[in-house]
């Protein structure tokens, strides 16, 4: 990570130290349990959100627009890509949860607003290296260009043991690759059944980087005892977790 990047967070983290401190009633106010962090990939199904009532989740992105179509509402709900927050922050407002947490860069958008939290989204270019694992989050998120990454450290902060993904098919339409340059895939759909979500004029996935991210959270858990992640998501491209057969999971 450059100079300029670290001070510039660190600068965001000291311009905004009250509001940023409030995180820290989250700190641990989960330990030793479970959580799922829901993705909006094409493998999503209503039939497993239902399934998820009375466990804490994680909803991020374009979840709200499956509301209409399941009882089932995240627990938390994570968003850090501010192309996607500036032109969806009216139905961000109104999303179901217990909090919303948003970078704090967005906070001009949103106002005053007790249910929501925010957060320093600290930026490093680290392909082809490990991504940075926020450890405080009151302080800084890492980057890793992929909100399930940045749900996972909220997971880690907030005391969780085990973490399942779910809808994380990590396959898109079209992405960049390490280059930089758009990689197309015409067999393949983005997002869940019945969503609206288009790609145009938003960011698109940076499919290699965020696969080092998952990795980098891979290494964390292995080096971390009482901290898992596991991939509950069916089908996909994701394989730096463990995967595991949601039905089990939710017999335990």
């Amino acid at each position: 990570m450059g100079k300029k990047e670290y001070f510039f967070s660190l600068k965001q983290y000291y311009q905004n130290y009250s509001l940023c401190n409030e995180l820290k009633q989250f700190k641990g106010i989960h330990q030793g349990k479970r959580c799922f962090v829901i993705g909006t990939g094409p493998s999503l199904t209503i039939e497993d959100l239902e399934n998820l009532k009375g466990e804490i989740t994680f909803g991020s992105n374009r979840i709200f627009e499956i509301f209409p179509k399941t009882t089932w509402r995240p627990t938390y709900y994570v968003n850090q890509d501010f192309k996607l927050i500036d032109k969806f922050q009216e139905d961000i407002k109104t999303v179901e949860c217990r909090r919303i947490f948003l970078p704090i860069d967005t906070k001009p958008n949103f106002g005053d607003n007790d249910r929501i939290s925010y957060f320093v989204l600290r930026h490093k270019d680290f392909y082809p290296g490990d991504a940075d694992f926020s450890t405080r989050i009151h302080r800084y998120m890492g980057q890793g260009f992929t909100v399930t990454y940045g749900a996972i450290q909220l997971a880690y902060y907030m005391g969780f043991s085990e973490v399942y993904l779910l809808g994380i098919d990590h396959n898109y339409s079209i992405s960049l690759n390490e280059k930089g340059v758009p990689v197309m895939k015409d067999d393949v759909k983005d997002y869940f059944e019945g969503s609206k979500a288009s790609n145009k004029g938003l960011n698109l996935p940076r499919i290699v980087e965020s696969t080092m991210a998952y990795m980098t959270a891979r290494k964390f858990a292995d080096a971390h005892e009482g901290f898992t992640v596991y991939n509950a998501t069916r089908g996909g491209k994701l394989e730096a977790f463990e995967r595991v057969n949601l039905d089990e999971v939710l017999r335990k």
